[in-house]
Formats: C-alpha cells, structure tokens, sequence
C-alpha cells in the first residue's frame, strides 16, 4: 500500500507540474502575442492555437487534480445540515457520478480523437488529435480519482496516515 501511496503522490505531482507548465506557456506565449500585435503590429500565426491547447490542457489535467483533492464544486450549505449518514450516501453518488463522467470524458474523448485525426490545425499543422487527447486522458485520472477519492473515507489519498498506535497532534 506503501509503494501505491507513493506512486500516486509522484503522479500526482507530475500533473500539478505539467498543469503550471502550461499555465506559464500559455500567459507567456499570449503576452509575446500581445506586445508583438500593439507595438510592433504584427504576431506569429500559431500563438492562438497553441494558446488554446494550453487553456484546454490546464483546464482539464486542472480538474482531474480538483476530483483527487476534493476542490470541485459542490454546495455545503445544504449539506451541513443532514446526518452524518445521509452526507455519506450524498458523497457516494457524488463520487459515482464523478466517475461516469470520466468515462463519458474517455468514451466521447475517443471519439472526438478519431473523427479529427485526419485533420491538421491550419498555423502549426500539428494534428487536430493533439487538442483533444487531453480528454480521453483527462478522463481516465477522473474516474481514478473519485475511485480513489471514494475508497478512502476521509479523502487524504496522498498524505501518510499515521501509525498505528500514534494520535494525530491535528485532532
């Protein structure tokens, strides 16, 4: 369980890296746009596509990370005040659902992939496919993560629980 633990915690910091990586490429490539487009009046062709596939890339490997720390949207104020009980059924649906549509992200994703692999981005002629592989893989951490969020009761998949016999100093 040990050697899974850790396995997680590195993929998982994996994706907040690539997640800022595309962040930083995203807000530098579109400031370069920018100065080059007012100042000089002119800009390189592929910055709004390659823009784009950073947006779209951060947005969803952004959301995979949201499913595992349990940041996605949810409201409380209703919640706060059933039982115990009935929070924990309302958190399993939650987590059902959030795993089928992780794999609607994957079935659809798919699809999308092979309609426009065909095809090319007019500025950087890279595949269509390129824009979209995200969400197939994007759905497969998904549904992953609500497992995971799901299997482990208090929701902490990446932090070390203590030891057997050791109080926690937080409680």
């Amino acid at each position: 369980m040990q050697a899974a633990r850790k396995t997680f915690r590195v993929l998982f910091k994996v994706l907040e890296w690539f997640a800022m990586t595309c962040m930083v490429i995203l807000t530098v490539i579109v400031f370069i746009d920018v100065i080059l487009r007012y100042v000089f009046k002119q800009g390189f062709s592929w910055t709004q596509e390659v823009a784009t596939l950073m947006l779209v890339w951060f947005s969803l490997i952004g959301m995979a990370i949201g499913v595992l720390e349990k940041i996605h949207i949810s409201i409380e104020m209703f919640t706060a005040k059933l039982p115990a009980k009935a929070i924990g059924v309302l958190e399993s649906i939650d987590h059902i659902l959030i795993a089928v549509f992780g794999g609607a992200m994957i079935y659809y994703g798919i699809i999308i992939m092979n309609m426009t692999k065909l095809s090319t981005m007019p500025a950087t002629k890279l595949p269509s496919a390129v824009l979209y592989i995200i969400l197939p893989l994007s759905g497969i951490l998904v549904l992953l993560n609500a497992v995971l969020v799901a299997a482990k009761r208090n929701g902490k998949i990446l932090e070390d629980e203590p030891e057997a016999g050791k109080e926690d100093s937080h409680a």
